[in-house]
């Protein structure tokens, strides 16, 4: 299954991605993002582990940017290797503006989740 590990905990939705990433599967990624942010009382972080992802198909691009536009969505933070780090950052570019943040790694990018999800939950 190229998307998995669904999870939904303190603020960060998040998921694995491995092989291509069809249209149907950035869907149905991009509906478990939207049912998420829906039942959170704060915005939430959504983060993408992309580390094994080969190739994201045509149709997928629009999915995943418009997905960015998903309210109650405060950031999107992608750990991508070198071959998907292109079509990662095209799709933070196609998707609303300095929504998408692209790490090298899976405990930067983890990291970065935690930390704006706890800065955003913190008391004000």
């Amino acid at each position: 299954m190229p998307i998995s590990d669904y999870q939904f905990s303190e603020g960060i939705f998040s998921a694995k991605e491995s092989g291509i990433i069809t249209p149907q599967e950035a869907r149905e990624w991009a509906d478990r993002l939207e049912q998420a942010a829906a039942q959170s009382p704060t915005p939430i972080v959504a983060l993408v582990d992309a580390l094994s992802v080969k190739q994201i198909a045509f149709g997928a691009y629009d999915i995943f940017s418009k997905a960015s536009y998903t309210p109650n969505v405060l950031r999107v933070v992608v750990a991508t290797n070198a071959v998907t780090s292109g079509s990662s950052t095209n799709i933070g570019l196609l998707g609303k503006r300095h929504q998408t943040e692209v790490f090298r790694t899976l405990e930067e990018a983890r990291e970065h989740a935690r930390s704006l999800a706890a800065e955003n939950n913190a008391p004000r």
